[in-house]
């Protein structure tokens, strides 16, 4: 076993089973392709995760580094003032992870979708600055699975950015918009086009309550609805929670299938408020007089691994998801799928998987009857969305692999592999 780590920079928390997925899924990549080098969890956050610690979080790994402890803690709004003052002064802010750099096989980013806008221009400096400091450093770098961008409301920004994504040693892209966004920066010779790792995760069964059980065997639709919507439609929480309900009654009455809620992302208020799937939905639950809940189910999946949730999802007759890894779920399970978007990914992978952006709308745009009625549609065209899947997603699944084949081929070519 070598001593130089492959840092894993940005991937979240376990409570993010998403942020799971892509560790799982990137873990077995690496036990293939690059099985005699330990892997650094780094992090804005520390992971607390049970589920994280309770595989440490693999054979192969060498701890975790993280940035601040959670937020609420008076040691997180120092750091998070020193982020801002960063900010102002046009700097990427300095980062413990940089310390690691010099003695790293290669950094990875691993969160997918980091390097965007999506979650705050001061989380994607936080994200880039590593990077920043890698090319400097002449440190082997790869952008793992992802969809970058698009950086133009801040065109200064984004001619930086650019020029750092030019020098990364590798970028695999997950999608084409995000490779047509690229080379319209000229960040073209370092791309190489693949698939999401968390096309390969595996399902793992689990145990399910009775009336879950009964729903999924009579054909159940699964629904996914996040409660971080609210950073994309312009809604207040408030807002956004009464048009979620208002759309759970809709599909409700437009349905005559169960349907099950579906939770992807269950974070503690400690350390992410307002981003805890389970409660949200059993929220929208609450609202929905009792006649309409006896045939809606909410799903406790907090207890439940990325694996086990995708088993579940595997099990429906189709599914409309806002959390994109709960949609990769159902796409490499082959079931019909519509999704609740909110950026270019879901945008990229629907081109992608079936040429067009028919299964796929912006979550501002869509109102309650629109998605009732898409999903009206997934179920009379099942079958055929049902065949292409079946027929598509396998040799699209493999696709995650050649993340590692890249990779190898990468740290070959630069002499930092025996």
């Amino acid at each position: 076993m070598s001593r130089e780590p492959i840092i894993l920079h940005g991937n979240n928390f376990d409570s993010n089973r998403g942020c799971q997925a892509l560790r799982l899924t990137t873990q077995m990549i690496l036990d293939r392709y690059l099985p005699d080098y330990p892997r650094l969890y780094a992090n804005i956050f520390r992971n607390d995760d049970p589920q994280f610690h309770s595989e440490e979080p693999d054979e192969n790994s060498a701890g975790q580094l993280w940035e601040t402890r959670c937020q609420g803690t008076p040691g997180f709004y120092y750091w998070g003032a020193w982020v801002v003052r960063s900010r102002m002064l046009g700097r990427f802010p300095w980062m413990k992870v940089h310390g690691s750099l010099d003695e790293a096989k290669a950094l990875l980013a691993l969160g997918g979708d980091n390097l965007s806008y999506d979650y705050g221009f001061l989380a994607t400096l936080l994200f880039f600055s590593p990077f920043n400091k890698a090319v400097e450093k002449g440190t082997p770098t790869t952008i793992w699975g992802a969809s970058i961008g698009p950086f133009s409301l801040r065109p200064k920004w984004e001619k930086r950015f650019a020029d750092i994504l030019r020098r990364v040693d590798l970028i695999t892209v997950r999608e084409p918009l995000t490779e047509e966004y690229l080379a319209s920066l000229d960040v073209k010779d370092n791309i190489r086009r693949v698939s999401d790792p968390a096309f390969i995760l595996p399902a793992r069964p689990t145990q399910l309550p009775d009336e879950i059980e009964q729903a999924l065997q009579a054909g159940a639709i699964g629904l996914n609805l996040a409660p971080l919507m609210t950073r994309y439609n312009g809604q207040s929480s408030r807002k956004w929670t009464k048009e979620a309900a208002t759309m759970l009654a809709e599909v409700r009455r437009k349905t005559s299938q169960p349907i099950i809620l579906i939770p992807h992302v269950m974070m503690s208020p400690e350390v992410f408020p307002d981003n805890d799937d389970y409660q949200f939905m059993q929220l929208l639950l609450d609202k929905l007089p009792p006649c309409d809940r006896e045939v809606i189910f909410l799903y406790d999946a907090r207890g439940d691994s990325s694996m086990q949730i995708k088993w579940v999802i595997s099990r429906l007759k189709v599914f409309a998801g806002s959390r994109t890894h709960s949609t990769i779920a159902a796409w490499s399970s082959c079931v019909p799928t519509f999704c609740i978007g909110y950026s270019v990914k879901s945008r990229g992978l629907n081109r992608d998987i079936f040429g067009h952006e028919q299964w796929v709308a912006h979550v501002s745009d869509l109102t309650a009857g629109q998605l009732a009625e898409r999903i009206q549609s997934l179920l009379a065209e099942e079958t055929a969305i049902r065949g292409h899947l079946e027929s598509f997603i396998p040799d699209y699944s493999q696709g995650a692999w050649k993340n590692g084949e890249c990779l190898k081929e990468m740290l070959q070519q630069r002499g930092k592999l025996p």
